[in-house]
């Protein structure tokens, strides 16, 4: 008798289409950023430490925080606070692990 392995491959295509990157900046003086947590842990303890680096190293025009509670990335693209922070904010961080 022969002995068989089964793989199983774990993706899947996306839920959401492609998403368009906005250019780089050369700096960040002047701008408004966003920051968007999806409530895992700890992932606004790293966020709020970015955000106060960024501060202390630019002159942001002000920074805007979001949170959505989302089980993976694309859940947190589909949210309308990702919306609303991408139409306020020049730039977006995303915290989406663990």
């Amino acid at each position: 008798m022969t002995k068989t392995v089964g793989i199983l491959v774990p993706t899947a295509k996306p839920k959401v289409p492609g998403i368009p990157i906005n250019h780089r900046f050369n700096d960040l003086d002047g701008k408004a950023v966003g920051f968007l947590w999806n409530e895992k842990t700890n992932g606004d303890f790293i966020l709020r430490h970015i955000r106060e680096h960024l501060s202390q190293r630019y002159r942001l025009a002000r920074t805007d925080w979001g949170q959505v509670r989302a089980q993976d990335f694309q859940e947190a693209l589909t949210a309308p606070t990702i919306n609303q922070l991408t139409a306020s904010s020049d730039t977006v961080v995303i915290a989406i692990g663990d």
